[in-house]
Protein backbone atom coordinates (compact mmCIF):
# COMPACT_ATOMS: atom_id res chain seq x y z
CA UNK A 1 0.00 0.00 0.00
CA UNK A 2 1.35 3.07 -1.21
CA UNK A 3 1.66 5.93 2.11
CA UNK A 4 0.77 9.83 1.21
CA UNK A 5 0.86 12.69 2.76
CA UNK A 6 -2.79 14.24 2.68
CA UNK A 7 -1.20 17.51 1.67
CA UNK A 8 0.04 15.92 -1.75
CA UNK A 9 -3.39 14.27 -2.30
CA UNK A 10 -5.37 17.12 -1.78
CA UNK A 11 -2.80 18.85 -4.47
CA UNK A 12 -2.69 16.21 -6.86
CA UNK A 13 -6.06 14.17 -6.69
CA UNK A 14 -7.11 13.39 -10.12
CA UNK A 15 -3.01 11.68 -10.10
CA UNK A 16 -4.18 9.51 -7.34
CA UNK A 17 -7.42 8.83 -8.60
CA UNK A 18 -5.85 7.73 -11.51
CA UNK A 19 -2.87 5.80 -9.41
CA UNK A 20 -6.04 3.95 -7.74
CA UNK A 21 -7.96 2.95 -10.82
CA UNK A 22 -4.99 1.85 -12.96
CA UNK A 23 -3.23 -0.37 -9.47
CA UNK A 24 -6.82 -1.09 -8.24
CA UNK A 25 -5.01 -0.96 -4.41
CA UNK A 26 -5.93 1.76 -1.82
CA UNK A 27 -3.32 4.34 -0.89
CA UNK A 28 -2.80 5.48 3.30
CA UNK A 29 -3.36 9.19 3.23
CA UNK A 30 -0.35 10.41 6.05
CA UNK A 31 -1.55 13.39 8.72
CA UNK A 32 1.10 14.91 11.12
CA UNK A 33 3.13 11.70 10.09
CA UNK A 34 0.57 8.90 11.38
CA UNK A 35 -1.72 7.22 9.45
CA UNK A 36 -5.25 8.63 8.95
CA UNK A 37 -7.33 7.71 6.06
CA UNK A 38 -7.28 4.83 3.48
CA UNK A 39 -8.73 5.53 0.28
CA UNK A 40 -9.44 2.95 -2.65
CA UNK A 41 -11.57 2.71 -5.76
CA UNK A 42 -15.18 2.29 -5.84
CA UNK A 43 -14.81 -0.31 -8.11
CA UNK A 44 -12.10 -2.14 -6.67
CA UNK A 45 -13.75 -2.00 -3.03
CA UNK A 46 -16.93 -3.34 -4.19
CA UNK A 47 -14.99 -6.63 -5.91
CA UNK A 48 -13.27 -7.03 -2.44
CA UNK A 49 -16.59 -6.91 -0.54
CA UNK A 50 -17.55 -9.58 -2.42
CA UNK A 51 -14.47 -11.15 -1.72
CA UNK A 52 -15.01 -11.17 1.39
CA UNK A 53 -18.37 -12.09 2.06
CA UNK A 54 -17.88 -15.44 -0.20
CA UNK A 55 -14.71 -15.59 1.93
CA UNK A 56 -16.91 -15.17 5.34
CA UNK A 57 -19.61 -17.75 3.84
CA UNK A 58 -17.02 -20.55 3.05
CA UNK A 59 -15.80 -19.97 6.52
CA UNK A 60 -19.21 -21.23 7.96
CA UNK A 61 -18.95 -24.02 6.27
CA UNK A 62 -18.35 -27.09 8.87
CA UNK A 63 -16.22 -29.97 6.78
CA UNK A 64 -18.18 -32.53 9.09
CA UNK A 65 -21.22 -31.38 7.29
CA UNK A 66 -23.04 -31.24 3.68
CA UNK A 67 -22.38 -27.95 1.94
CA UNK A 68 -25.86 -27.12 1.25
CA UNK A 69 -26.84 -27.59 5.02
CA UNK A 70 -24.65 -24.72 6.62
CA UNK A 71 -23.02 -21.44 5.22
CA UNK A 72 -23.04 -21.36 1.29
CA UNK A 73 -25.05 -23.84 -1.14
CA UNK A 74 -23.21 -24.61 -4.19
CA UNK A 75 -26.21 -22.15 -6.69
CA UNK A 76 -24.27 -19.24 -4.06
CA UNK A 77 -21.18 -20.43 -4.49
CA UNK A 78 -22.15 -20.33 -8.48
CA UNK A 79 -23.17 -16.97 -8.85
CA UNK A 80 -20.60 -15.48 -6.22
CA UNK A 81 -17.82 -16.96 -8.23
CA UNK A 82 -19.15 -15.97 -11.59
CA UNK A 83 -20.03 -11.98 -10.19
CA UNK A 84 -16.46 -12.10 -8.93
CA UNK A 85 -14.97 -13.29 -12.37
CA UNK A 86 -17.31 -10.66 -14.38
CA UNK A 87 -15.83 -8.01 -12.58
CA UNK A 88 -12.27 -9.05 -12.72
CA UNK A 89 -12.89 -8.74 -16.59
CA UNK A 90 -13.99 -5.60 -16.76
Amino acid sequence: MISIKQEDFNDNYELFVKLCEITSEPLKLVKEGSSDLIVMNAEAFDRRRKMLDLREKLLRYNDDEPLGTKGISLEELGKYINELESDKSK
